[in-house]
């Protein structure tokens, strides 16, 4: 998956000459995680450049250079950091609606995240949902390569805002590997996938759960569908399922309370009710920090045996 992205990255700087790069240590580094490694050399110093440890001004200097007519792709170095920034995200996803559309700030906002070989309240952060909740972003949660290659193409040739979220523990996990797609390969937003079908029940998933998700489904006729992106998100896709397996699991590795596995369920309660053989049921992580020892890290993460008793019991429900 990092090479994925790097390559989508060195293809579009080459064709497009309004994209820059930039960030903490994106350059002579390549990045914490190694995604824009030897971009800056290609490229040089105007199209990739390191900047100071100063959230609020990555992405308030995108603002403005997305203004100016730039497409710049912005790197927050983990989710956490982005929290300085909120006041500029905001005020970024609102830029169509403050000037009645004539001003638009297209960027794609890369932020690494999740869990990874040890936890810790800083590093190992999702809370998607705070992306989702700020008006005039798109958010892409690729769980592989392929898609990752799609909708990051097609998130640096659009023309609104899009947090692109890249979690640590999938850029280079074999599962998350998969082949070249092409080089004109892009997936649209708000179209989900099924990585299994089945008509026992509909697990909902996205990002670093989706395996954990197919490895709890054996032995289950079950949909597994990964949404790929939160906003949209494959409202759809999931209603239909749901309707047809009459249960519905959630699965998500941010935190319970206010997650968007709640929105889901809110959704699924709304619109599919009468449906449902079994009540609408989530899988998350308990409402703490991260924990910084691997064994307590895997402990409050979802993991494929408490998965797969939800599964049991929605079934046998």
């Amino acid at each position: 998956m990092v090479t994925a992205i790097r390559r989508v990255l060195d293809q579009e700087l080459s064709t497009n000459p309004r994209v820059c790069v930039f960030g903490e240590d994106v350059g002579p580094k390549g990045g914490v995680h190694a995604v824009t490694l030897g971009l800056q050399e290609k490229f040089g110093r105007d199209r990739v450049f390191d900047t100071s440890l100063n959230e609020e001004g990555i992405v308030g200097r995108a603002v403005g250079m997305a203004l100016a007519g730039l497409m710049p792709v912005p790197e927050i170095q983990f989710r956490k950091y982005a929290e300085p920034a909120t006041e500029q995200i905001n005020d970024c996803g609102t830029m169509r609606w403050r000037t009645h559309n004539r001003y638009a700030a297209p960027m794609v906002l890369r932020v690494p995240g999740g869990f990874f070989k040890c936890g810790d309240p800083w590093h190992s952060q999702t809370n998607e949902v705070q992306f989702v909740h700020n008006p005039g972003w798109k958010v892409a949660v690729p769980s592989n390569a392929e898609d990752a290659v799609g909708l990051l193409r097609g998130s640096l040739r659009g023309n609104d805002p899009v947090l692109f979220f890249e979690h640590r523990a999938m850029l280079d996990d074999s599962w998350a590997r998969r082949p070249w797609p092409g080089d004109d390969y892009v997936l649209p937003f708000g179209r989900a996938k099924k990585t299994r079908e089945g008509d026992r029940i509909t697990i909902v998933t996205w990002g670093a759960m989706v395996p954990r998700c197919e490895a709890a489904a054996d032995g289950n006729s079950a949909d597994v569908i990964d949404l790929r992106t939160l906003m949209p998100w494959d409202r759809e896709m999931v209603l239909e399922s749901i309707r047809r397996t009459r249960r519905c699991l959630i699965v998500h590795e941010d935190l319970r309370t206010g997650g968007f596995g709640a929105e889901i369920a809110a959704v699924v309660a709304d619109e599919a009710f009468l449906d449902l053989d079994a009540p609408v049921a989530r899988v998350t992580m308990p409402d703490i920090p991260s924990p910084h020892h691997p064994k307590l890290m895997e402990w409050a993460l979802p993991t494929v045996e408490r998965i797969r008793s939800e599964i049991d019991r929605l079934v046998g429900f």
